[in-house]
């Protein structure tokens, strides 16, 4: 079955569940029901951020060494993957070749350029016998993984068969030893970690007040909730930039599903229920460039949401059974929700709000008021994990938001749920209907 006649039959197939429910059970029980199910939503929401924020206290399950560089290192293969990417790209390459690590080679994928990327990138092949130019035919590109399954399917035939490939995205600038400390990690680690994901920032979060949020948003997302599960179950997440895969287990796996939306997020669901772990390491950080308005904001967030729930649609079930822990699967369980949350917690202050303000509320089984007032702790804990990852990110790195901006969070912070209401329900809508597509992320620089 398509991706998209899966995900309408499962709308449908919830529409009539709800429409079957409205048919047995008068309107107030149904009410009760979903009333019920936002308060624990919510409350679950409070119980996954205090997990969390207190597993980062814990140490990493592995060191990191500081051997120098050899030739007799484990062959890198790195991909960057590129669509119309000339104002950014010659920073990114010019990043990598300037790596301390010595045994690698560097695939620079044009992905059906328009512009100059292509010229940039025989540049970079006349200048570094180290780098490869693929050009991708236009029947096999114009997405993501379709440009990374193309070139590693002519490294499977023409090239030396490598112990790992390095992904980046062509608008990430990396520091010099960002790639010798990911090998030197996988290096020791476990047979069943499949990969390690790096850290991700954004380098342009001065800009103004959108890159901001955005950075605050990677803060808590990296700081707290994938450091939080690296530490807790060992279980980082695959970004899709910044992460070194072992070949043999990408290539077991099938390497890239070419029809979904978010492949990052896909190929970490198959590989947790196929037995694999990604790690996840902070110290190696994939400066980026952010979003820098409103509109394109919703159009980034409106396409991770597609592919998330695309991944939640597929793979909800086989990932909670996978799960080694009930921490783990309680962990697995609100990160494939996570994109529906924000919408939980608004419908949860609405309903409630509602019903305090009728004169005849019907009776609950929660209080209205008991609803509202776990809505409002559980922002006060989110508010206070964006404080905690901010206070992390400035002890490790020296770099974090001014405080200004992070006390003035709850001014702001409905403005970006409505956003993210809009971006989910966009994202939604396009997979019922069926229009899952790629969209390319606007360049501000």
């Amino acid at each position: 079955m398509r991706p998209s006649l899966r995900i309408q039959s499962t709308f449908y197939l919830y529409l009539l569940l709800v429409l079957g429910l409205l048919e047995i059970f008068p309107l107030w029980l149904v009410l009760q029901g979903i009333l019920i199910f936002l308060f624990f939503m919510v409350f679950s929401g409070a119980i996954f951020y205090s997990l969390l924020m207190l597993a980062t206290r814990r140490d990493y399950p592995f060191e990191v060494p500081n051997d120098p560089p050899t030739p007799l290192d484990p062959l890198v293969y790195v991909l960057i993957p590129a669509h119309n990417e000339e104002s950014v790209i010659r920073a990114t390459v010019t990043s990598v070749l300037n790596q301390d690590y010595k045994n690698m080679r560097v695939f620079l994928i044009n992905d059906n350029s328009t512009d100059g990327t292509l010229e940039i990138f025989r540049e970079f092949e006349r200048k570094d016998n180290r780098v490869v130019g693929i050009n991708v035919p236009p029947e096999r590109g114009r997405k993501k993984p379709k440009a990374l399954n193309y070139a590693l399917e002519i490294i499977s035939i023409a090239f030396p068969k490598p112990e790992f490939v390095f992904i980046l995205d062509a608008d990430y600038i990396i520091p010099r030893d960002a790639i010798r400390k990911l090998v030197r990690i996988m290096e020791r680690a476990p047979n069943y970690v499949i990969g390690i994901q790096g850290n991700v920032r954004p380098r342009n979060w001065k800009r103004n007040f959108i890159t901001k949020f955005v950075t605050l948003e990677r803060l808590v997302g990296f700081n707290v909730a994938i450091e939080g599960d690296m530490k807790l179950n060992e279980n980082g997440k695959n970004g899709g930039t910044v992460v070194l895969l072992r070949y043999d287990h990408l290539s077991s796996l099938g390497f890239f599903n070419e029809d979904v939306v978010t492949e990052d997020t896909e190929l970490w669901a198959r590989a947790f229920i196929s037995g694999y772990r990604f790690w996840y390491y902070h110290g190696v950080v994939g400066w980026e460039e952010a979003v820098e308005d409103v509109k394109h904001y919703i159009k980034q967030r409106s396409r991770w949401a597609q592919g998330h729930f695309q991944v939640m649609v597929d793979y909800y079930w086989p990932v909670i059974r996978g799960a080694s822990s009930i921490s783990e699967a309680f962990i697995e369980h609100f990160y494939l929700l996570s994109y529906l949350v924000p919408v939980f917690w608004f419908s949860s202050i609405v309903l409630n709000s509602y019903l305090m303000l009728i004169e005849q509320p019907p009776s609950s089984i929660i209080p209205p008021k008991v609803s509202l007032i776990l809505a409002l702790l559980s922002f006060l804990l989110f508010w206070f994990s964006i404080a905690y990852s901010n206070w992390v990110e400035k002890k490790r790195m020296r770099y974090h938001v001014n405080w200004t901006f992070v006390l003035a969070y709850p001014l702001y912070f409905l403005i970006f749920v409505g956003f993210s209401v809009v971006y989910t329900t966009r994202g939604l809508a396009r997979l019922i209907i069926g229009k899952l597509q790629w969209e390319k992320t606007k360049r501000f620089t």
